[in-house]
């Protein structure tokens, strides 16, 4: 327990002995508070230690669950050497946790899993699973998250719309996505499309919807990588873009130099 709750305690029992001392007079007759007052102080002391344990105690959730990235996602067009970011889902509140969700047939009440989350907040699990799924296509020269340092050609960004157990007597799991593929270097939108999956569960319990969300959550994730892969590949290379890639592939190259010439740097140095 904290210091302030063995101060309250402190203060409580000089207080409430304090009033002990002095009962109070009901119709000329003292009150007799002693044994009340006793079974109120080992009352209230009680509700406090048991307050203070709870906290001591409070630990996380029993189990955490992740999301699976399919491998065989059916894509049409050759290897490109594009490169594509995939930005941070967006996603109202209730989504944007590690709680796992249940509504009522998709209704605007959401109710979570007790003791069991995801990895992390759905949003970063969603994107972890859709940067893994693009690399398994092959497709792509190269892949990344913000922050990652990647010259980028496009961006791939996602709103989580929708990714619970629904149950209303026909229980299912339900994952909606709309994703949207936009050009890095201007900004404009290259397309936008709507992507959903349900899979049927043949009960309520979490047992139940961590494999049916899953597979929703693949169908979902090989729609959008597909669309996107093949919507990339198609897009002729502009100029801009074949400069950043050119960039690109001098700056892999000059990395390779630098790392090289250190060394003779250094020696030069020494002498």
């Amino acid at each position: 327990m904290g210091r302030s709750g063995v101060e309250f305690l402190e203060m409580f029992d000089k207080t409430i002995g304090k009033r002990l001392e002095n009962p109070r007079v009901a119709n000329g007759s003292k009150l007799e508070l002693g044994v009340f007052g006793s079974t109120l102080k080992k009352l209230v002391v009680g509700a406090v230690l048991l307050g203070g344990l709870a906290g001591c105690g409070a630990s996380g959730p029993e189990a955490l669950y992740g999301l699976t990235a399919p491998r065989d996602v059916p894509v049409k067009v050759r290897a490109s050497d594009y490169q594509v970011l995939v930005a941070t889902p967006v996603a109202l509140q209730a989504l944007d946790t590690s709680n796992i969700a249940v509504t009522q047939g998709g209704g605007p009440i959401y109710s979570y899993f007790p003791k069991v989350a995801w990895t992390d907040t759905l949003p970063r699990v969603f994107q972890a699973k859709l940067v893994e799924t693009l690399e398994n296509t092959g497709k792509l020269r190269g892949v990344s998250q913000p922050g990652q340092g990647l010259l980028i050609d496009y961006q791939l960004q996602t709103t989580l719309r929708a990714f619970e157990l629904q149950v209303d007597g026909g229980d299912k799991a339900y994952v909606e996505v709309a994703a949207r593929i936009v050009d890095d270097r201007d900004g404009r939108s290259i397309g936008m499309r709507v992507f959903a999956a349900s899979v049927p569960t043949t009960g309520d319990t979490v047992t139940d919807a961590i494999p049916a969300l899953n597979a929703a959550s693949d169908n979902v994730l090989s729609q959008i990588a597909s669309w996107s892969v093949n919507t990339v590949g198609r897009i002729p290379r502009s100029k801009a873009a074949a400069k950043r890639a050119e960039l690109n592939t001098q700056e892999t190259a000059g990395n390779r130099q630098v790392a090289a010439v250190a060394p003779a740097k250094a020696e030069a140095a020494g002498n």
